[in-house]
């Protein structure tokens, strides 16, 4: 009797988690299921081949780089650039994802009250299948989003503040601003010029020595350093992004030269004077691209002026 008794207890409590978990499994799925239906979009992130964001007069296209199951984006408009990957990941992944507060109009048969006749900020994406847009007008009188329509429909939707935000990016936010492509493990060669004087250094046996002496001692840290410095460095601005008088900003006889090569190619970076906007940054120009761009002047303060600053002395 009480083994049966046992047995009733344990099919009682089977039969009472099976209803917990099912409960629970419901209310998630009750809570997809609206989630779902807040979502303005039902395209998923890789469909995207193109996204323009237009704001105020600035437009900025980005592309899907090469073939449309690859990954990589760049910017082909207002300027052909790189991308900021994380950014544009980012960016991409909010505009498929988006979702709408509340429903504010059904049908709005004026739009000029909720911005949308005149959008601050519009949204042109094409996905596989076609062509779509999103318009930003309005933001509410409490500031908790903004008056949100899709393509041509009349229907107003309410999108959070920060999610707009997030997708209203300028060109800065979303080009690439490293200076340097190389990979600071392959380095083997660092070529250092001044006015007062001209150093090669060399990496051998996992070393870096001077070209034309090989016993002299160098501080292998401080080189390791400048180097990571240099390869990591991102511009702080793009003053210019094509120049022909490098006068101005003292590039024309720089202050110093830099090259990194690995075994297949070189990279040099010159570098001017002190920038004219603030006491941190100067200016700075890749030998090979046309931008005049700013840095932070902590990368260069470390560049010696002569053999003795690299000198190893114990």
């Amino acid at each position: 009797m009480r083994y049966r008794s046992t047995i009733l207890y344990l099919v009682a409590a089977i039969l009472l988690g099976c209803l917990f978990f099912y409960d629970i499994y419901q209310d998630n799925k009750k809570e997809r299921v609206k989630k779902a239906a807040k979502q303005l979009f039902k395209f998923q992130v890789d469909e995207l081949t193109s996204i323009t964001l237009i704001s105020g007069r600035e437009t900025i296209k980005l592309q899907k780089k090469g073939a449309l199951d690859k990954k990589e984006w760049e910017i082909i408009a207002p300027i052909h650039a790189s991308t900021e990957i994380p950014r544009i990941d980012s960016l991409k992944d909010k505009l498929a994802n988006l979702k709408y507060s509340r429903i504010i109009a059904e049908s709005a048969s004026d739009l000029t009250q909720f911005g949308l006749n005149n959008p601050g900020f519009k949204i042109i994406y094409r996905i596989n299948t076609g062509p779509g847009q999103l318009s930003f007008g309005n933001q509410t009188p409490i500031e908790d989003g903004y008056y949100t329509r899709r393509g041509k429909e009349k229907k107003v939707y309410l999108v959070a503040t920060r999610d707009k935000r997030d997708l209203d990016k300028k060109l800065f936010d979303l080009r690439s601003k490293r200076l340097f492509t190389l990979s600071p493990e392959k380095i083997k060669r660092f070529l250092i010029e001044r006015e007062t004087g001209k150093w090669t250094l060399i990496k051998k046996d996992g070393r870096w020595q001077f070209e034309d002496d090989e016993a002299y001692r160098i501080k292998q840290q401080k080189v390791d350093s400048m180097i990571r410095r240099f390869v990591w460095a991102e511009a702080s601005s793009f003053e210019k992004e094509a120049v022909e008088d490098l006068d101005p900003f003292g590039l024309q006889k720089p202050s110093a030269l830099i090259t990194l090569s690995d075994d297949e190619r070189s990279e040099e970076i010159l570098i001017g004077n002190p920038s004219k906007e603030n006491n941190v940054t100067i200016y700075a120009k890749m030998k090979r691209k046309p931008q005049v761009v700013t840095i932070n002047k902590y990368l260069v303060e470390d560049i010696p002026q002569n053999r003795e600053a690299l000198r190893e002395k114990k």
